[in-house]
């Protein structure tokens, strides 16, 4: 989304009252910063992301999606807390502790509630060595718009050290683009995109009346396109119907010569959502609430749900370790589901399978969950997976695999945690934030309920992992509750794409399982071929003292992922050969018991042709494959 930069020309004849008024001033509209300047530093991020960082988890990448000025600016995503944000360290020899210096950045953002709070803060060390946080400046901003962030005379305090300037939210974890970030001499008057509009329709340039003015830069939007959202078109689209078109042009003119003496007023949308009414109590609905992590972008379930209740088939899949193998919260939400939205044919998928990661998961995705063309996927590894980048990627890539199908399924991130607090949510929610997908954090919920004593931790687990039947049910209703709140309308999306950004990458998304014996060149070698593990429907196993001749086969295309038997200790290790490149896989791996787990064994940017060769780094162990995961 552009900043808009209408021009102002005279005014072309709109209406009779319109014909000879002079333009309004200039600084009303929203320009770019000079670049020939004085300021001690002036961060456009047109050709990179210079000296800015993230902070905590998230991400910072130069992007074209949004610019205030130019044609870039700089994304912050895959936040996990409020205080992430995009940052910049500062030199104390050039920003003098004690003195005066004027601040200033503009920041928007396009995807989460109509409103957020934004601040400018600094970070620093005192003279104890202490970090302190101190506000610069703070803003409510509306979605969509680009708004100010400054302070003329900000004073770096006596004896501060280590200065950190870093733009975060008040409470949410919102993806943000900040542009034109200035630092100058105090007093500086910094020219951005001003303070908060206040929205009054009609008013289209903001300057507290409706008159010609506006009809004229109403007509010149429809004709260049540059009002696009936010407070723009809340206040261009004075018929209230989400779009800029004539007709409000038409509107606008009536108004002007006094046609009509009000603007329309909207129908309420026919939404029944919006008017049900909770039952359960306060302090469960407050439970509910809070495993919302993100609401994200709602508008493929909204349009699934929709199409089901319109007599359309629905499919819902579930792919997960044990706690969703376990069903104890997958039934009973799938027959809340179906009850309620599936006026049609339903299907469930479990697609949940014992101690497997998200790696694992990829693997499997194709077979088990998109040849079932499911409009709904959960995905729930939370307690499976952990801090290695392999598991952040293919988590992340399983998000893609689902997102990219041609049914464009509803995607939704589901986070569990152990009885000791154990849980991958961090690189989680960054990788669902990065594609604005709805996260439900049953962490965050049972936390905050066994620290406030509204829960014990016998009232959800069965044991240091699963939810036994009472504790499976409040998932469901967890996740009910976030069905009922996403199809209100002040919570749907009008559109989805998906973005080209990344948390950790998802290279890894063409993923599926093959069987060796199906490709070119196909010799098992010493490893004997046999049944499978759970879903996975075929193994090759090694036993200690065959001959270490290797097993062979040739595809095509970019890596190739093994899933094998993996446990804390005794396990063998093979060494994975393609086109001349060895990686050792090692059966060892902490946090397993004897299931499967999968590693990259090999990976190259460009499809080609795959040489693979698998033989026993020591034969005197045994090794058994579970998949091979082929990344087209």
């Amino acid at each position: 989304m552009r900043s808009r930069k209408i021009r102002r020309s005279v005014l072309s004849a709109v209406t009779a009252a319109a014909m000879t008024v002079a333009l309004a001033p200039a600084e009303m509209r929203s320009a770019p910063v000079n670049a020939a300047d004085d300021y001690i530093f002036h961060d456009t991020f047109e050709t990179g992301e210079g000296d800015w960082a993230g902070r905590g988890s998230a991400k910072v990448v130069s992007s074209s999606a949004a610019a205030y000025s130019g044609n870039s600016s700089l994304l912050c995503s895959g936040r996990a807390a409020s205080w992430n944000g995009a940052s910049k360290a500062l030199d104390t020899s050039v920003f003098v502790p004690g003195n005066e210096y004027s601040f200033s950045v503009n920041v928007m953002y396009s995807s989460g509630s109509a409103e957020d709070s934004f601040k400018l803060t600094l970070q620093y060390n005192d003279a104890d060595g202490k970090a302190i946080y101190s506000n610069i400046a703070k803003a409510t901003v509306s979605k969509g718009d680009w708004v100010q962030l400054s302070n003329t005379n900000y004073q770096i305090p006596d004896g501060a050290t280590d200065l950190v300037f870093y733009v975060e939210t008040e409470d949410s974890e919102i993806s943000f683009y900040i542009d034109e970030a200035i630092g100058a001499e105090a007093g500086t008057e910094i020219k951005g995109a001003g303070g908060p509009k206040k929205v009054i329709l009609g008013d289209v340039d903001f300057d507290g009346k409706i008159d010609g003015f506006d009809t004229c830069l109403l007509r010149e939007a429809l004709i260049d396109g540059s009002i696009t959202g936010g407070s723009d078109l809340k206040a261009a689209d004075v018929n209230s119907d989400k779009k800029l078109d004539t007709a409000d042009l038409v509107l606008h003119q009536q108004y002007i010569i006094g046609d009509i003496a009000e603007w329309p007023v909207p129908p309420k949308p026919d939404n029944k959502w919006d008017d049900y009414q909770e039952t359960d109590s306060a302090d469960w609905i407050n439970f509910y609430k809070s495993s919302i992590k993100s609401m994200g972008n709602t508008h493929r379930l909204t349009s699934k749900l929709e199409a089901a209740e319109n007599g359309e088939s629905l499919t819902v899949a579930y792919l997960g370790g044990s706690i969703t193998e376990g069903k104890n919260y997958s039934s009973p939400f799938s027959n809340y589901v179906q009850e309620t939205f599936a006026k049609g044919s339903f299907k469930e998928v479990n697609a949940g399978l014992s101690g497997t990661s998200s790696v694992v998961g990829l693997v499997r995705c194709e077979a088990e969950v998109i040849q079932n063309k499911p409009d709904i996927v959960f995905l729930e590894f939370s307690v499976n997976d952990h801090e290695d980048i392999m598991y952040k990627k293919c988590f992340e890539s399983l998000i893609k695999k689902c997102l990219s199908q041609p049914n464009e399924p509803a995607v939704i991130v589901l986070i569990n945690r152990s009885k000791g607090g154990f849980s991958s949510q961090d690189q989680m929610v960054a990788a669902g934030k990065n594609f604005d997908v709805p996260i439900i954090s049953m962490d965050d919920a049972l936390t905050k309920a066994f620290n406030s004593g509204f829960l014990k931790t016998g009232d959800y687990f069965t044991d240091e992992y699963h939810p036994h039947a009472a504790g499976g049910k409040l998932v469901a209703n967890c996740l009910a509750y976030f069905f009922r709140q996403a199809m209100k309308t002040e919570n749907r999306s009008d559109s989805y794409e998906i973005p080209n950004t990344k948390a950790y990458g998802s290279e890894y998304a063409d993923c599926v399982n093959i069987d060796p014996k199906n490709c070119t060149g196909f010799s098992a070698g010493s490893f004997k071929s046999g049944n499978g593990y759970g879903k996975l429907p075929y193994s090759y196993n090694f036993q200690k003292g065959s001959s270490n001749t290797p097993l062979k086969f040739k595809t095509e295309g970019k890596g190739i992922i093994i899933v094998f038997k993996a446990n804390s200790s005794g396990m063998g290790a093979v060494n994975v050969t393609v086109n001349g490149k060895t990686t050792k896989v090692n059966g060892n791996k902490q946090y397993t018991w004897g299931g499967p787990d999968a590693e990259l064994g090999y990976y190259q940017d460009v499809s080609g042709e795959l040489d693979v060769s698998i033989s026993m780094d020591n034969p005197g162990s045994d090794f058994t494959i579970w998949g091979i995961g082929l990344i087209k």
